[in-house]
């Protein structure tokens, strides 16, 4: 099935085991501490084939997202998802205004910085909490950054970081399932999604279905007092990354 599937989409199938087993693994990941899918599997996929990226990794996070939500559903803290929904319209809008008429590069290395800023004053005793006027922000941020360079997930973690584990990763996976829906209409409304990203999506899901099934044993001897620490780890990886990829890109 793995091979068709491969045929398909016009990808080695050597190749499109290790799309799977990468996206599998992210999954995974984003499953058990919140976020991490595109984080860990953009960069590889990249390398695959350009065309993974964004539509395909946006669309693998809604069954992700939305299997997660179920899952936990008794956690899910609607009213937070929901004002992070409202920041994020806003904040979309103004990320594609700035990168219209400056480019993305300066942009890319200023989000970059903000999330490694944001990250090491986590580090410090100040306490970041889930209120009405924090999760608007996270939500604008979330937004802004997710339009300008792809990674939408930080901001939010770190709203989220004090939060008990299981109310972290179903309110995420809430505000991530439905945010996708927003991204994928968008790109779709200006004609940036055709059939080789459909055959794409079918390629990975597998992967994205057995990392979801491989969290629910792994969540249980995670230590909720280590979800912190992989929040803040996790946005720090996509923000180094971010940076050198920038400059790499900047520099050529």
């Amino acid at each position: 099935m793995l091979i068709a599937a491969a045929e398909i989409a016009g990808i080695a199938w050597p190749l499109a085991v290790v799309a799977v087993i990468t996206i599998g693994i992210g999954a995974a990941v984003q499953a058990t501490i919140g976020l991490g899918m595109a984080v860990l599997a953009a960069p590889i996929l990249a390398l695959i084939d350009p065309d993974f990226l964004p539509v395909t990794t946006i669309v693998m996070v809604m069954p992700l997202s939305f299997g997660v939500a179920r899952r936990e559903r008794e956690h899910i803290a609607w009213s937070a998802a929901g004002l992070a929904l409202c920041g994020r319209l806003p904040g979309v809008s103004i990320g594609a205004l700035l990168i219209s008429s400056t480019g993305s590069g300066t942009v890319r290395l200023l989000v970059g910085i903000s999330v490694l800023l944001a990250v090491a004053v986590s580090a410090t005793r100040f306490h970041v909490t889930t209120s009405t006027r924090n999760l608007l922000i996270a939500g604008m941020a979330s937004g802004f950054s997710g339009t300008t360079a792809g990674i939408g997930g930080p901001p939010l973690a770190v709203a989220y970081q004090h939060e008990q584990p299981a109310t972290t990763r179903a309110t995420l996976a809430v505000f991530f399932g439905l945010g996708s829906i927003i991204s994928f209409s968008g790109l779709a409304a200006v004609g940036e999604v055709n059939q080789r990203h459909i055959s794409l999506c079918l390629l990975l899901l597998p992967g994205v279905l057995v990392g979801l099934a491989l969290s629910r044993p792994v969540i249980s001897r995670f230590p909720e007092n280590r979800l912190r620490i992989a929040l803040l780890t996790t946005c720090s990886f996509s923000a180094i990354f971010l940076l050198i990829e920038t400059a790499i890109e900047m520099l050529g």
